[in-house]
């Protein structure tokens, strides 16, 4: 796996972080120069009271707001292109977007199109903003993705069925509050499913083509926390693991996105766009798979993954020490109730050759640390339904 000694490390978002510290959203916003903000979210954090918590804040700091609360999982551009027109009608000159990364990446494409106008699709790609967008604060309610310190967000065009990726150094958020008093009520499955986001995004950010000695440490300690708390995050919403779990989101999702992905999220993003899955579930099944094509990149980096992930490594060769990482990850994807296969969460093995041509020219392919074929991609998403080759 060949890797530059030259590299690029950006990360813009400042962070703030702690207990009740969500309090301070009107601050920041006000610090911004804002004074009227959009609040993107779901109607699962508007009926949670979540928002009620941030308002006398928003209120002490006399920022006005207007809420969005249409923002479905794997968000679709016409939900995004309404909550602009909504923050453009309404005046707002801020976006403070409230949830998980559903919620997070509309909110990124609302602070452009509120600015600029437009449709989503208009900005598809990498680079494709010229200036500032109108300021972003966000606020994580999950433990995955790591959106709330990205330069990308995931939108759905639900009239192709797939995943448009927007990147560009104008979507960073300026400030992100982590605070772990608003995870004490999430869904012991949201929880699953966003933390095993967060370990594939850490998983593949440190073996990409990518990565780099500051993602590497970011990666690794994010897996290690992921590791440790998981499970006791799902089994019982334990305050300190999900504290910990939050603090690892945001330290993969600044690893991974100065170092890439690769074909996990490649083949998860296009089976998500076609068949609107859970994308952290989705990242789970496939990833297993995916490592055990990729370990014979760098088995030493495998080998890292696993004694990051408190495996008992000593004694075994490279190899063997690797293949405990692919195991592992079997084994905790379990323990939090993944399912195994791609069938059991609502996708057609018909559509294998049409996901896989699509999953090799996606965004996050090229960082993969193996090479591969349409061919091999096909025989990826097989084994992720439990079929033969």
């Amino acid at each position: 796996m060949a890797r530059s000694d030259t590299f690029e490390f950006v990360h813009v978002t400042r962070i703030v972080a702690g207990p009740g510290t969500s309090d301070q959203a009107g601050d920041e916003l006000r610090a911004l120069g804002a004074t009227r903000a959009i609040v993107v979210t779901d109607g699962g954090i508007a009926a949670s009271g979540i928002l009620s918590k941030l308002e006398p804040g928003l209120k002490r700091a006399q920022i006005a707001y207007d809420i969005f609360d249409e923002i479905e999982p794997n968000p679709a551009a016409a939900a995004v292109e309404r909550a602009a027109e909504q923050a453009r009608a309404a005046g707002a000159d801020a976006v403070l977007a409230v949830g998980g990364g559903s919620p997070i990446d509309a909110g990124k494409m609302v602070a452009v199109l509120a600015k600029f106008a437009g449709a989503v699709r208009d900005y598809e790609g990498i680079n494709t903003i010229a200036e500032p967008t109108l300021p972003l604060v966000a606020i994580p309610t999950t433990v995955g993705t790591g959106s709330e310190v990205t330069r990308g967000a995931v939108i759905t065009d639900t009239s192709r069925n797939a995943k448009m990726v927007c990147v560009s150094p104008h979507v960073f958020p300026r400030v992100a509050i982590l605070d772990p008093d608003l995870l004490e009520n999430l869904p012991p499955h949201i929880t699953a499913a966003t933390g095993m986001d967060s370990l594939t995004q850490a998983i593949e950010g440190y073996v990409s083509r990518g990565a780099n000695p500051i993602s590497d440490a970011l990666n690794l300690e994010a897996l290690r926390l992921i590791a440790e708390n998981l499970r006791l995050a799902v089994a019982r919403n334990d305050s300190e693991a999900m504290a910990k779990m939050q603090i690892a989101t945001t330290m993969q999702g600044i690893g991974f996105h100065n170092a890439g992905l690769g074909l996990v999220h490649a083949m998860s993003n296009t089976a998500g766009g076609m068949f609107g899955t859970a994308h952290g579930v989705t990242n789970a099944i496939i990833l297993p798979h995916v490592m055990a094509f990729n370990v014979s990149s760098d088995p030493r980096r495998f080998a890292r993954i696993a004694e990051a992930m408190g495996e008992p490594i000593d004694g075994l060769s490279v190899r063997a020490a690797a293949d405990r990482a692919i195991e592992a990850v079997r084994i905790l994807s379990e323990d939090v109730g993944i399912p195994p296969t791609l069938g059991d969460i609502g996708v057609d093995p018909a559509a294998i050759p049409e996901m896989a041509r699509a999953a090799k020219g996606a965004i996050d392919a090229p960082t993969n640390p193996r090479h591969f074929t349409e061919v091999d991609i096909v025989a990826l998403y097989r084994r992720s339904f439990g079929m033969p080759d």
